[in-house]
């Protein structure tokens, strides 16, 4: 699928939220598996969960399992008693022993927007926030985990199927179902059975010109995707779980696999939740479908924000063959982007091996750092703080935590970066044509914006944040815009103050190039 069909899915899906029968929008997990006040939101309608080992993937997606009142399964099926079981025997002195427990979870529904809880004391119970005659929404949940055929008990109940002295029944795939599996697999089929006895089934193909063979006999991931087939194609308005998406699964076959999802959570009205350590799966929903979890060093769980994808694909393996930096805004990228216009010619280095990320949380630097060192990524990652960072706690402890790293800067300046472009700006007037004015034009528009906000009650980073904004407006720019058009000129001239930071840089990008 091209990336403009995958974006048309994308916006096509996203429309489809707010008219989807149910919804869920927003679970709440506090006291269950170490995780403390953890909220988790759902914006679209297919949620990829990534994070590292242990940081509650898996306990979230049982927690959504636990949403519905099931009307299709045994009434003890989808409740956290069955799901989160906890060892307490009649005799012996090792017991569980969680304390309260509870899971909160906010629903779209016909009737409007809903809340519910269970809640775990001495046993679990539900109650609906003060809400009169309330019950549990219902709705259809499919769960998969990676146990499907792989106990050995398992298999050997479906072999005794084998040895019973009546034939099992025999269901027919639907065209649906195998098309399904057809587009996603590399195979091609004349038919799919599903042989029934009591509980027991096996799913048997027959592949177009080849060979007849029951799942005992299927790849892992070829076994996985028929399951999927046979057991989600056909439901509507439900909420699909499935826990390691890709296990078995080449990386091409696990982004048809999400896309054929999507498709399916399209015309059918599901809600479709997994888990997955593959950033082909992370790449094969939008950013407002990737939610990342992520344990720090106080062990607490909390959901990384979308914008640190700088962090989130270097953690994912995906930095080997880039230089990162991370800096706190867009207009500290700006300068960034600035001072690489004027290095990555003199370094024969193309634009897309240096990658640029933002978090505005600079405090998370040192922890993005160790867990980096962790994971063997460190070497490849440059850190940049603003000005204001210079000789504080924050830079201290980055430094620290940074040590393996390619490198730790600042910006210029002691203040914001818009408060040393601002600076910049009253003296470098050459700069005006780049900027699409004359010298008399910017330097009157200046002298207006320093008496317009002359005494105002703000402190100098937002009264220069203001300044670069309404300059950026008049010129019909973006303040990062002007910030990198600032940089690229002052990486250039060996006087800058901005100089110093482009020879670290330099100095960073020849360290990481050289031959381990």
């Amino acid at each position: 699928m091209t990336d403009r069909r995958k974006a048309t899915l994308w916006r096509q899906l996203q429309a489809k939220k707010s008219h989807m029968p149910h919804f869920l929008t927003a679970i709440e997990v506090d006291g269950l598996r170490g995780l403390r006040d953890l909220r988790v939101v759902f914006d679209y309608p297919v949620s990829v969960i990534a994070g590292g080992n242990a940081t509650g993937k898996t306990t979230v997606l049982f927690a959504a399992a636990c949403a519905y009142d099931v009307p299709s399964a045994a009434s003890r099926d989808f409740v956290p008693s069955t799901l989160f079981p906890s060892y307490s025997p009649s005799a012996g002195r090792r017991a569980d022993d969680l304390g309260n427990i509870s899971l909160a979870y906010s629903y779209a529904t016909p009737g409007g927007d809903y809340r519910m809880q269970w809640r775990k004391q001495k046993s679990w119970n539900r109650s609906y926030f003060g809400r009169k005659a309330a019950s549990q929404p219902e709705r259809d949940v499919y769960l998969r985990t990676l146990s499907n055929l792989t106990n050995p008990s398992e298999v050997r109940g479906v072999l005794s199927m084998s040895r019973a002295s009546v034939a099992p029944t025999e269901a027919v795939l639907t065209a649906a179902e195998v098309s399904f599996a057809q587009r996603v697999l590399p195979l091609a089929y004349d038919e799919v059975v599903d042989l029934q006895s009591g509980k027991k089934q096996l799913l048997f193909a027959a592949r177009h010109n080849g060979p007849s063979y029951s799942e005992l006999h299927m790849a892992s991931g070829e076994r996985a995707v028929m399951r999927l087939a046979r057991q989600i194609t056909n439901l509507s308005d439900a909420l699909v779980l499935v826990d390691e998406v890709e296990a078995g699964l080449h990386p091409w076959v696990q982004q048809l696999l999400m896309l054929e999802m999507q498709q399916l959570a399209l015309r059918n009205n599901l809600q479709v939740i997994v888990t997955t350590h593959s950033p082909v799966v992370l790449d094969a929903v939008p950013e407002n479908g990737r939610i990342f979890l992520q344990r720090d060093d106080a062990l607490n769980v909390s959901v990384v924000p979308a914008y640190r994808d700088l962090i989130q694909n270097a953690l994912y393996g995906r930095s080997h063959d880039a230089l990162n930096i991370l800096c706190e805004d867009d207009v500290a990228e700006g300068l960034l982007r600035g001072i690489l216009d004027h290095l990555l010619p003199t370094l024969n280095l193309p634009p897309e091996a240096i990658r640029i990320g933002r978090d505005p949380g600079m405090a998370q630097f040192p922890e993005h750092a160790r867990a980096l060192q962790k994971f063997g990524q460190a070497d490849n990652m440059i850190y940049v703080l603003d000005g204001d960072a210079r000789d504080t706690e924050h830079e201290r402890k980055l430094r620290v935590a940074a040590v393996d790293t390619a490198g730790t800067f600042l910006l210029p300046g002691t203040g914001s970066p818009e408060e040393w472009i601002w600076d910049q700006l009253q003296t470098d007037n050459a700069i005006a044509a780049e900027l699409g004015l004359s010298p008399p034009l910017l330097s009157e528009r200046m002298s207006h914006l320093d008496a317009l906000y002359d005494g105002a009650s703000d402190t100098p980073s937002n009264i220069a944040k203001s300044k670069l904004t309404d300059l950026a407006d008049d010129s019909n720019r973006t303040v990062a815009d002007i910030g990198r058009v600032m940089a690229r000129r002052q990486a250039a001239d060996s006087a800058s103050a901005l100089r110093p930071l482009a020879d670290n840089i330099t100095d960073a990008v020849t360290r990481w190039r050289e031959p381990t």
